[in-house]
């Protein structure tokens, strides 16, 4: 849950989610709207097998439950329960698989945790964080962080992640045109097979995305304001990410904007270490 929509799984329906407001008021029901028509945009221009991260697909939005359930012929005697507010259809997210969620509780958990069955974990993958901070007793496996040294301990191409979010990321930017604002990159399982031990990469959550209108700075805000997904300008994943990201926005022919992209973002991110500098 979060404070904006609820996200069920449909039971019976199980490779499919629905994400629905929690309040009816007409700019929610605008904004759930948006946020599926913005999916679809993505799924025609940036998805495809070459992308390193994939998109989880739309399946079509309802102005409320009952349009939903007529559509799909649920019957009132299996009705969800549900109240009766806007919701839209998507392909589910999948926990990581078994044996990663072993890897990870083995390696990063509490000890508390290690005589239990691993958690169902969604791991968010922190390149902007270059090693995680050990100790805490607070597990939060809905949002659990990977830093790259944790990826690398996990034996994932952490250069290849970079890179997939650099692509992801400019196609989000130069092919549909959004700034890419509070978007999640994170390992999952496959959702055509969750208990394949392949790692699965998907980018979700897209309700704050808008239009940039070619603006650099537009880009840039979104970009550094967003969670440490992105490899910072002194990480060793940062070529690898920068690379890609010029390549893709050649691609969509907007190789000056990308460029001036990640200037700004070089600039940013540098004026802000030595901020820390001065204050130590």
């Amino acid at each position: 849950m979060g404070s904006f929509a609820t996200v069920f799984v449909s039971e019976g329906r199980g490779g499919v989610v629905l994400k629905q407001i929690q309040d009816p008021c007409k700019d929610a029901v605008a904004m759930l709207m948006k946020e599926h028509d913005d999916l679809l945009t993505l799924n025609s221009v940036c998805g495809g097998s070459s992308q390193f991260f994939q998109l989880p697909r739309a399946h079509g939005s309802y102005t409320d439950y009952y349009s939903f359930a007529q559509e799909v012929g649920i019957q009132r005697t299996e009705d969800m329960g549900l109240p009766p507010h806007a919701l839209y259809v998507m392909q589910r997210i999948w926990p990581v698989s078994h044996w990663l969620a072993t890897s990870i509780r083995d390696f990063f958990l509490p000890q508390p945790f290690r005589d239990q069955p691993p958690p169902q974990l969604l791991a968010r993958l922190y390149l902007g964080n270059g090693t995680s901070r050990q100790g805490s007793r607070f597990v939060n496996t809905e949002n659990f962080p990977l830093s790259a040294d944790r990826i690398e301990r996990l034996g994932l191409p952490v250069d290849k992640i970079a890179a997939g979010m650099g692509q992801m990321l400019a196609s989000i930017n130069f092919k549909a045109g959004r700034d890419g604002r509070d978007i999640e990159f994170v390992l999952c399982g496959h959702p055509e097979n969750p208990l394949s031990k392949v790692p699965f990469y998907e980018c979700i959550d897209f309700n704050q995305m808008r239009p940039h209108g070619g603006s650099a700075i537009v880009i840039v805000s979104s970009m550094v304001s967003n969670d440490p997904y992105y490899p910072r300008p002194w990480s060793p994943q940062w070529h690898a990410f920068a690379d890609a990201y010029l390549a893709t926005a050649a691609e969509a022919n907007e190789s000056p904007l990308a460029h001036d992209v990640l200037q700004k973002v070089q600039s940013h991110w540098e004026e802000k270490k030595c901020h820390r500098v001065q204050l130590c």
